[in-house]
């Protein structure tokens, strides 16, 4: 299996038509965030979501020299109005972010995209918890970077990507120089698993709508329950009674999950549970 069949389905995935694969997710968002820093048309700070983005959101721009800002969000959606008053100030080069927020929240894509292009921001569009859904568009991407990690929808444990429609980004992130994935054998591993993704979305949604059925049965607060993809489901706690409802639910079911306050979900108390754990 040649690695150019394999970029050639993840441009159809991507909608974009530049695509390079990458040793890691974060070497794609090392890569997206570096033409910031090459670039005098750009604002130097970077944008990211308070709450439902990931870890190294935080600290990938600071090594690259940029400041970090994060935006509001409520329950891990950005909160538009705030984006914009930040975006105003014409200090901002990117806007990191992943859809769905904490892998449950759905974004406002189109609306976040024309917003930053408005003020000369570039989108850097973390797919690793929407590849192969409807949440996986280019359209409303300047930069797609995605991950192949454990416990991503394309688990192959290792890898990434990054993508773009635009030339000169694309000329400039290869000037900045990309960390390539070369080695063979973890290319034929991605595209082995790139090949399940299909049926492991279902699977995963499937999971997920019987599990916020059953917990809204038990009259708990499933936090965007009603949103079309999501791949863990977060359920808001006001008491130990309520904390011990969600986990003896989860034990009874043999669902992983972890406790927010966590970044990677939620800022507030809440049980994430872990539908993309499942093998």
């Amino acid at each position: 299996m040649s690695k150019d069949l394999l970029i050639e389905q993840l441009k159809k995935l991507s909608g974009h038509t530049f695509v390079e694969l990458t040793t890691r997710g974060n070497t794609a968002i090392s890569c997206a965030l570096s033409v910031v820093v090459s670039s005098g048309g750009f604002g130097k700070k970077a944008l990211i979501p308070a709450e439902g983005g990931w870890l190294t959101y935080k600290t990938i721009p600071k090594k690259l020299g940029l400041e970090v800002v994060e935006v509001r969000c409520k329950d891990a959606v950005l909160d538009l109005n705030e984006l914009e008053r930040l975006l105003a100030t014409k200090e901002f080069g990117a806007l990191l972010y992943q859809n769905p927020g904490g892998y449950f929240a759905k974004q406002p894509m189109r609306e976040i995209y024309e917003l930053c292009s408005k003020y000369n921001c570039i989108v850097v569009l973390d797919v690793s918890g929407a590849i192969g859904t409807e949440l996986c568009s280019g359209e409303f991407a300047d930069i797609i970077v995605c991950s192949f990690g454990t416990w991503k929808l394309v688990e192959a444990k290792g890898g990434g990507f990054v993508s773009t429609a635009n030339k000169k980004l694309f000329e400039m992130m290869c000037e900045r120089g990309i960390e390539k994935l070369e080695d063979s054998s973890q290319i034929e591993v991605i595209y082995t698993e790139l090949g399940k993704l299909a049926g492991r979305v279902e699977m995963l949604l499937g999971f997920r709508q019987k599990v916020v059925d059953d917990l809204l049965d038990l009259k708990l607060d499933v936090v965007h329950a009603d949103a079309p993809i999501g791949f863990v489901v977060v359920v808001r706690f006001n008491s130990q009674y309520e904390k011990d409802k969600i986990v003896d639910y989860c034990t009874a079911f043999g669902w992983e999950w972890t406790e927010c306050p966590r970044y990677i979900r939620l800022n507030s108390p809440a049980i994430s549970i872990e539908l993309k754990r499942k093998e």
